[in-house]
């Protein structure tokens, strides 16, 4: 007797074993939201078939079943008995239909309380338009019809019954075997919503030329419990084109609108591209932490156009998040000031007139440069920088740090300088009419000319790099330029970049004139 109960015992835990849900090996995780998962595992096999009811919310196109004698994947809508505590008025009272009751209707005049009908609920009858009633009689018996949307609330004077229960819809997904075998290994993978990831980098600026930076994932789970899978954080920009909804095999929804994928045969286009909604933010709080002193601190992997950094946070449920570190890495920032100056405007001939006399004030912006010295690249993120001071790491300021490969470097934005000031202004000073004829308009040829005015206030020698875009031809500059035709272009006038780069002494001046020409349609 003893070993029958141990026999069953194991035969039990045996069952409960093979039934659990496929565990999740691996997650890739992209930054708009959306994450691709992978599962496997054996489950337990009856009639050649395994069930399932607890299905993902898998986007379309995107949900693979494998297995080695896997034969095909069958999904219904099934009607349950179930016990619901989610219960509308007229499941309640027709649960208790022949118990005494105290109704009390909304049809009382105003200021007097709502008119109340004592009796027994004999049946809820539904009238061709939808509208139920229910059917009281009365101690003085008679019958009384009441619209249940005028009930304001009820009373039982006799104990009601408050088990309810009625159909369900559930879905239910089958994997078909070639074979009937107890249990069989199978995997799953599909791409799903509400599971990404958001870089966030620490620039912390130790001197002029010496750096660190530091980069932690926040990882958002709102989808389901991924147990301890490993987690791969996608460096590059996905492409999903057909998952702007969910998978027809896990899904019933009765308003679906067919739309053919390629995009043919409808004006729709097929579908649309996901774009990047599910987003998360989070306050930024500068504290001191410890990080692991490698340089190098997750696995990486590079597979086509993408670099997945490889974490493994142990158990991660449905809804909770989680902060990693990436990597920590010595930079060596480069300072420098830069300022735009206002783009051309060829498209009206007035903006050519004389005006000399008109300086605009440029804002100057203080930037730090560096080299990514690492194995991997660095994702755009949110970057956080701080400098040393006496007191210790200041806070200064939020940029992007953009996307950086190995061997590129970036370039982070600090603050705007109150400190350098920069005045500007051009005007025509020659004009040759009907100089061109391009593509049957006549044009006029204008030659204008600029001056710069640039000084620094600040106590210590600045680099300054001054831009500009132009739409003409540059000619000439009193300070040192370099020009570029950015695009050939099929218009009168080429696109051409201006960039001066100047080094300036503390309390130094510099002005000086350049010069462009451009051609005007009068």
């Amino acid at each position: 007797m003893k070993n029958l109960f141990s026999f069953l015992l194991l035969l039990g835990l045996s069952f409960v074993l093979h039934a659990q849900p496929l565990s999740v090996q691996s997650v890739t995780i992209f930054k708009n939201g959306q994450s691709i998962l992978h599962k496997s595992g054996k489950v337990s096999v009856a009639g050649a078939r395994h069930s399932m009811t607890e299905l993902p919310e898998a986007l379309f196109s995107t949900y693979w079943a494998t297995g080695a004698e896997l034969s095909s994947v069958f999904a219904v809508l099934d009607s349950v008995e179930t016990t619901d505590p989610l219960v509308n008025m007229s499941d309640l009272l027709r649960k208790n239909l022949g118990k005494q009751l105290i109704v009390y209707l909304a049809a009382a005049p105003a200021g007097i309380s709502d008119a109340p009908l004592q009796g027994v609920g004999e049946q809820i009858i539904r009238l061709h338009n939808g509208a139920e009633y229910l059917v009281v009689r009365t101690k003085e018996g008679a019958m009384s019809m009441v619209a249940l949307h005028d009930i304001r609330r009820f009373d039982f004077l006799d104990r009601p019954d408050l088990k309810t229960s009625g159909k369900k819809a559930q879905k239910r997904l089958d994997l078909i075997f070639r074979t009937n075998k107890n249990e069989q290994e199978v995997g799953l993978s599909y791409l799903v919503n509400k599971i990404g990831w958001t870089p966030i980098y620490r620039l912390e600026l130790m001197d002029k030329n010496r750096g660190r930076l530091s980069l932690q994932a926040e990882i958002v789970n709102d989808a389901e419990s991924l147990g301890e899978a490993e987690l791969r954080l996608a460096v590059g920009i996905p492409n999903f084109m057909y998952a702007s909804q969910l998978s027809r095999l896990v899904t019933f929804d009765e308003h679906f609108r067919p739309v053919n994928p390629l995009g043919r045969g409808g004006s729709g286009g097929g579908f649309a591209q996901m774009s990047n909604s599910y987003q998360v933010s989070y306050p930024t709080e500068y504290r001191d932490f410890e990080m692991p002193p490698a340089s190098d601190m997750v696995d990486g992997a590079q597979a086509e156009d993408f670099y997945f950094y490889t974490v493994r946070p142990g158990n991660f449920p449905k809804n909770s998040r989680y902060q990693h570190p990436i990597f920590e890495t010595d930079v060596e920032p480069t300072h420098f000031y830069e300022s735009v100056l206002p783009t051309s405007a060829t498209r009206r001939s007035y903006a050519y007139q004389e005006r000399s006399s008109i300086e605009e004030k440029i804002p100057v912006s203080h930037f730090v440069e560096f080299k990514n010295t690492t194995r991997y690249p660095w994702t755009t993120g949110a970057a956080n920088l701080l400098s040393q001071g006496a007191t210790g790491m200041q806070p200064l300021s939020q940029d992007m740090l953009p996307y950086t490969a190995p061997g590129g470097t970036c370039k982070v934005k600090i603050a705007q300088t109150p400190e350098i000031k920069i005045t500007h202004g051009e005007g025509d000073v020659d004009r040759q009419a009907n100089a061109k004829k391009f593509f049957s308009t006549t044009y006029d040829k204008v030659k204008i000319e600029a001056k710069v005015f640039v000084i620094n206030y600040k106590k210590e020698p600045v680099t300054l790099k001054i831009c500009r875009t132009i739409e003409g031809v540059p000619l000439v500059s009193e300070q040192k330029w370099t020009t570029k035709q950015d695009q050939a272009t099929l218009m009168v006038n080429p696109s051409n970049t201006l960039e001066w780069n100047i080094e300036l002494k503390p309390g130094e001046e510099r002005k000086w004139t350049y010069s462009y020409e451009v051609f005007v349609n009068m």
